[in-house]
């Protein structure tokens, strides 16, 4: 098989851009591929810039803003029931899953989306992910986050707070390893 068969063959695994228009999201950019097998909930509450890929799997639910230049991997999951913030040249690996609400798991109330709201409590805030962050395979972004400007989270990692910028950070809960180098910085500059 050659490139453009192969290239042909992967595209008709994405939705067209007139099938994307049809999808009733509230914002889409250009150069957009979203995976016919992502499980969109709620579009008309998504915002999308340009020059994303969204992979098999995803399931994109809620108050969500993708910028430009972002790849979101495979089986991510991202619950926007308070709003996400996904900054400019991010990307979220294979089965990251961001929160920005959670039950209350005490005993005192219920959890579940099938049970009344008056026997629940949800609670959250909004996730930012600011420009230049990357989350590794199978991260864990809780409710009500800031991760800040340029910082890498290592897979399987666990982030239950705020993260400085420029930081490489990993483990559960996730803690600082090292700084970050700045280099991509000046690359993006040479693309946007």
């Amino acid at each position: 098989m050659g490139n453009l068969e192969r290239m042909v063959k992967i595209m008709g695994s994405f939705y067209s851009n007139e099938e994307l228009k049809e999808l009733g999201i509230k914002e889409i950019g250009e150069n957009v591929f979203i995976s016919k097998k992502a499980s969109i909930y709620s579009p008309e509450k998504i915002k999308i810039g340009n020059n994303v890929r969204i992979d098999d799997f995803c399931i994109l639910s809620g108050d969500i803003e993708i910028g430009d230049y972002v790849h979101i991997a495979a089986y991510v999951a991202l619950y926007g029931k308070y709003g996400i913030k996904i900054g400019d040249f991010c990307g979220c690996s294979a089965r990251c899953t961001i929160y920005s609400a959670t039950d209350d798991f005490s005993g005192e109330y219920m959890i579940s989306p099938m049970v009344p709201e008056e026997y629940t409590n949800v609670t959250g805030g909004r996730v930012i992910l600011e420009k230049f962050v990357q989350l590794g395979a199978n991260t864990v972004v809780m409710p009500n986050i800031t991760i800040k400007e340029g910082t890498s989270v290592g897979a399987m990692s666990f982030v239950n707070k705020d993260l400085k910028e420029w930081g490489i950070y990993a483990g559960i809960p996730c803690r600082k390893i090292k700084e970050r180098k700045r280099n991509i910085k000046d690359l993006s500059n040479k693309i946007k």
